[in-house]
């Protein structure tokens, strides 16, 4: 079923209506016609089977069918990713996060890193990326995604559960990190040039547990999306649904 996103704001009396890109995309590539179903989702939970009405220039109308909620997450991650990575790599990183049901986003500067251009076009683009991720996947809430700032200016809670991964690291693995589920947990991903060791005390020193992914080094992009995965899978969110997604 195609999946599309709606502004809750547009929802009233049984009826839903879409516009801007997800309208054209539906009336012009898609050819879709009225009596058509599609999924509808409101990026904060919500998930409507809805039936086509009408379709204008400027909108289409869907009649209400089904309605499903997903609860928040019980033990949100927030993958925490260095910038230096070229080409699309950053974009596979955006894409597989989203999959993956990471909650929030924050690319850094690390000492390694290189500019990758203006952030807004950055955040524009991946954000395009994490919407149609979350519709191929079905995926009911959005990933947040944050603007790029410097490692040394974020500040970490000083509870809560946080791991970074460090290719010197020998002594401890991911499983011993001790991740329990219904905790938020950030994680911490360096760049293709490994992080400073003054960037591994301050991690330290903010309360991050510093584990291995194992005894081969990873490409930067690689170690995020196993890092993240590893994770989600510790945290219990890969769990099946309690409700199968239609």
């Amino acid at each position: 079923m195609r999946r599309f996103f709606y502004d809750p704001a547009n929802e009233a009396a049984g009826h839903v209506l879409i516009s801007g890109a997800e309208a054209h995309h539906l009336r012009t590539v898609l050819r879709m016609r009225p009596g058509d179903t599609a999924e509808l989702l409101d990026g904060v939970g919500g998930a409507l089977t809805g039936e086509i009405e009408r379709i204008s220039a400027e909108n289409v109308s869907f009649r209400i069918r089904i309605r499903r909620a997903e609860p928040e997450c019980r033990s949100p991650l927030t993958l925490v990713m260095a910038m230096l990575l070229k080409g699309k790599k950053m974009d596979t990183v955006v894409q597989k996060a989203a999959e993956l049901g990471v909650s929030r986003f924050v690319p850094v500067i690390t000492r390694y890193c290189e500019p990758q251009g203006r952030d807004s076009q950055l955040l524009d683009r991946w954000r395009r990326i994490m919407l149609e991720a979350c519709k191929q996947c079905g995926r009911l809430r959005l990933m947040e995604i944050n603007p790029p700032e410097p490692l040394h200016g974020l500040h970490f809670p000083a509870e809560g559960q946080k791991i970074m991964p460090w290719e010197n690291e020998t002594a401890t693995s991911f499983a011993a990190a001790g991740v329990q589920p219904g905790q938020p947990l950030i994680l911490l991903i360096g760049p293709e040039g490994g992080f400073h060791p003054e960037e591994v005390e301050q991690a330290r020193n903010c309360g991050f547990r510093i584990v291995s992914l194992g005894p081969r080094v990873l490409r930067a992009e690689t170690a995020a999306i196993a890092a993240a995965a590893l994770a989600q899978h510790l945290l219990g969110n890969l769990e099946p649904p309690e409700h199968p997604i239609f």
